[in-house]
């Protein structure tokens, strides 16, 4: 239990660094695809796998819904063409 706990831990700790370089950068919604699912993947197997917690697993399952739709939030601002307006 304690080294998938200790595993869990460390993909949540690598995923909040990457959260963090992604916001730094201004990018808001690709920080949100990155760390939503991970804590959503906390959630679901220490809180709803490990303490057998139907309220946190479904939780998780949010999150990671929600990391799933920013990254499809992420993935539309990157690819629609912005109008840039000309400055005269």
């Amino acid at each position: 239990m304690w080294i998938a706990a200790a595993a869990v831990m460390l993909v949540f700790v690598l995923g909040l660094a990457s959260a963090i370089g992604r916001a730094r950068k201004g990018q808001w919604w690709t920080a949100g695809s990155v760390l939503l699912p991970v804590l959503g993947m906390v959630g679901i197997l220490l809180g709803g796998v490990a303490r057998q917690s139907t309220s946190f697993f479904w939780l998780g399952c949010l999150f990671v819904a929600a990391g799933f739709g920013a990254e499809a939030m992420a993935c539309w601002r990157t690819r629609t063409p912005r109008s840039e307006k000309v400055v005269q």
